[in-house]
């Protein structure tokens, strides 16, 4: 059975929204020293915040990316807008010929506003 665009973006919210988000929030809150300038950065701010105030941040980064996904899958569907992108893509499987990027941005949108 081929997977659908429907289950695509089911998978794209749980494995790179969900999971990133976990991942980044296990990172900021156990992480001792880093070496990379931006987490050496964001580590002391990130561990003075409020309880409030990392739950704003970590909605924000969920928000931003969120955004990126969604402006991603726009480019894949042909709807968004990408200088030096002239050619339609096709996204299909390698089981099925069907096309799987006509309508993943809006799919998208519609279950992170669930």
């Amino acid at each position: 059975m081929s997977i659908t665009s429907e289950k695509l973006v089911e998978i794209f919210n749980r494995d790179i929204i969900e999971e990133n988000l976990s991942l980044y929030k296990n990172l900021l809150e156990t992480t001792t020293q880093a070496t990379d300038p931006v987490w050496k950065a964001i580590i002391p701010m990130y561990i003075d915040f409020s309880k409030e105030q990392k739950e704003v941040f970590l909605n924000f980064l969920k928000i931003v990316e969120i955004n990126t996904l969604s402006h991603t899958l726009g480019i894949l569907d042909g709807s968004t807008y990408a200088d030096g992108i002239n050619d339609e893509f096709l996204l299909t499987t390698e089981n099925s010929t069907k096309k799987l990027n006509e309508d993943l941005q809006s799919l998208f949108l519609e279950l992170v506003e669930e």
